[in-house]
């Protein structure tokens, strides 16, 4: 044990969110912690994004789902992400932010019976306007997208949205979850 570090005993759960604040492959337990419990005097702390409440968690309705280490990859940067809605949102508003067009060509994409993106909430579920109030989640600006979808689907959109903007899904842009890219 390297000099200083005392074990310590830790159960399942507690593991598992030292895991999920990984940033780094290399980053230790101890690196973790001291970054999360000690933050370096006059170092900023990590804004809240605009789509989270208070506690940190994703905004618009319920309690946060995790599952991984989310995270939306635009040109090399890296931005963390608390849920897979959440990294979907994140995707959303970052090329909306760089491409100011994007929305609007992307409301014009669908499948057999939702939108990606509409401008209400009842627009989004054309066959099924019910789900509205359940499912169409927020992305600002007076946009909303399916709040309902799978990685798989997030995945597919997500590539729509890159080939939209003129960018490569994989390269210039990536959803990644535990550092894999979905």
């Amino acid at each position: 044990m390297a000099e200083g570090l005392r074990p310590i005993g830790i159960d399942v759960d507690v593991h598992r969110a030292i895991e999920r604040a990984r940033v780094a492959l290399g980053e230790n337990e101890n690196e973790i912690l001291r970054r999360l419990l000690l933050p370096a005097r006059g170092a900023p702390r990590r804004a809240r994004s605009t789509c989270e409440d208070s506690a940190g968690a994703p905004a618009g309705g319920g309690p946060s789902r995790r599952r991984g280490l989310w995270s939306v990859e635009i040109g090399g940067r890296r931005i963390p992400a608390a849920n897979l809605k959440h990294a979907y949102r994140l995707l959303l508003r970052e090329l909306d932010a760089a491409y100011p067009h994007f929305l609007a060509s992307f409301a014009d994409e669908k499948t057999f019976g939702r939108r990606y993106v509409a401008r209400t909430p009842a627009a989004l579920y054309a066959r099924s306007p019910h789900l509205a109030r359940r499912h169409a989640a927020p992305i600002g600006k007076g946009w909303y997208f399916d709040g309902n979808v799978s990685a798989d689907q997030v995945s597919r959109r997500a590539r729509v949205a890159a080939q939209l903007c003129g960018l490569f899904y994989g390269s210039d842009v990536r959803i990644l979850d535990n550092m894999r890219e979905i």
